[in-house]
């Protein structure tokens, strides 16, 4: 190659990554050896926020012409070609080729690249659906001509179009909706338009394959329109029809008493929170010193109890509850409502998105309440700071649910008698028909409780 062509290509290859960007596809120059023989690729730039084609550089290496022929044509002289091909990685992209001119002299060639991997899937899932739609038709035609009652036996209305959109033939379930719709009885040769004309747009829209959810006549239908090909020559449509006004109505019931589910949620939320409303106003109005504790302990209780509705409302859930989110808004309203004159930390893990209906929630909220309250209460009485650990795992060696409390403070006795406890026993072994335990351990106190989840199967 002269000193131009080489300047040339230099030049090009400095405009590579804009023309890549501008493309959206990956671009190269090849050009021929030495001695000929052989193509090699001397320049590549991959476009900005894409996924690479090539694992690795392909500087330097050989183009073959049995995966990339559009490149040796152009080398030959043929015009610009556009062409399929295969990467030295397998991949099958869209190729575009144009040679690299001086004079008129071919000195190399620029290739731009698209992955078309997923379109190239779909196109084989394309084609096999054609086929099993042919093999369908002709499924039918045997059945008309041998008495062959298969067709009969699908659920949906089937019917076979001929290119006129006439009917070639229907099975029974066809017959019935025709009759149910339109009061006629159905008979080969009626045109398909002239009983179903809201379907006409999924017949001439050009698509092999339209699947439509359609009203006729305050019935639902989903509709699958499927073109027949004989030698790449359309020759009909099979149409499958499905009534669907069954489901569709049990779809507004549940959206109905979805609805009807949540209004009753923020009721009891609402509720809920009139009753911690008159609570804090009798707790301002003033109280023994010895009856403000209870006050305040009944007024978590009652809180917690309405963050599971809360929670259950800022989801847009029917009835289930995210635990993570429900045991962190309890243990952050409690820490920060006991331990004014103390520093204390609370940290919360979980094995990942944890769901529970609405009861075996607010069970656990109430545990929550009760363990996080039991740690400020008796663990840090003689602490300025302190940590508190909640951990909600999966153990699947037992198939059940822990929930742990660990503090890291030095608690008194008197913690194993008092009442939250008993609240946290009762609630564990006869609502969760778990487990509960107390104890004891290097780090502080650690309270665990135990239970299985029948929505987990």
């Amino acid at each position: 190659m002269s000193k131009e062509g080489y300047s040339k290509i230099i030049n090009l290859a400095n405009q590579l990554q804009m023309i890549a960007n501008l493309n959206k596809a990956h671009v190269f120059i090849d050009c021929e050896s030495h001695n000929c023989d052989e193509v090699i690729v001397i320049a590549e730039a991959i476009p900005k926020n894409t996924k690479r084609l090539y694992q690795k550089s392909v500087i330097g290496q050989c183009v073959y012409e049995k995966f990339e022929p559009a490149v040796f044509e152009v080398l030959k002289g043929k015009d610009f070609s556009q062409y399929r091909a295969v990467t030295q990685e397998g991949k099958i992209v869209e190729q575009s080729v144009t040679p690299i001119l001086l004079d008129e002299t071919i000195i190399g060639t620029l290739i731009m690249e698209k992955d078309i991997s997923s379109k190239v899937m779909k196109e084989k899932e394309l084609k096999s659906l054609t086929q099993a739609a042919s093999t369908l038709s002709n499924v039918v035609s045997r059945s008309k001509d041998n008495k062959i009652f298969v067709p009969d036996m699908i659920e949906e209305s089937l019917f076979d179009l001929d290119k006129n959109l006439n009917i070639r033939y229907f099975n029974l379930t066809g017959e019935k909706i025709v009759r149910k719709i339109n009061g006629t009885i159905c008979e080969t040769g009626s045109n398909f338009l002239k009983l179903f004309p809201t379907v006409e747009d999924m017949l001439t829209d050009g698509r092999v394959i339209t699947i439509k959810e359609k009203v006729i006549q305050n019935y639902h239908f989903q509709i699958k329109c499927i073109q027949l090909f004989e030698e790449d020559v359309m020759t009909g449509h099979l149409i499958l029809m499905k009534d669907i006004t069954d489901l569709k109505q049990k779809e507004r019931e549940l959206i109905t008493k979805s609805a009807a589910i949540g209004e009753i949620h923020h009721r009891v939320k609402n509720n809920l929170q009139t009753v911690a409303s008159i609570l804090r106003l009798q707790m301002r109005r003033g109280l023994p010193e010895d009856s403000k504790i209870y006050f305040q302990e009944s007024l978590n209780r009652i809180m917690s109890i309405a963050s599971v509705y809360e929670v259950i409302l800022e989801e847009s859930s029917t009835d289930l509850v995210n635990i993570e989110k429900l045991i962190k808004k309890i243990g952050n309203m409690i820490v920060y409502n006991e331990s004014s004159e103390k520093i204390i930390n609370i940290n919360y893990e979980t094995e990942g998105q944890i769901h529970f209906l609405s009861n075996i929630a607010v069970s656990l909220a109430l545990i929550a309440n009760e363990l996080i309250t039991n740690s400020l209460k008796h663990a840090f009485k003689n602490q300025t700071h302190g940590t508190i650990n909640v951990n909600l795992k999966y153990d699947l060696l037992n198939q059940s649910h822990i929930l742990e409390v660990q503090d890291t403070g030095m608690t008194d006795s008197e913690f194993v008698h008092s009442f939250g406890l008993k609240i946290v026993k009762t609630i564990s072994e006869n609502d969760l028909e778990g487990s509960f335990d107390i104890n004891r351990n290097s780090i502080g106190t650690i309270a665990r409780v135990q239970f299985q989840y029948e929505g987990d199967g």
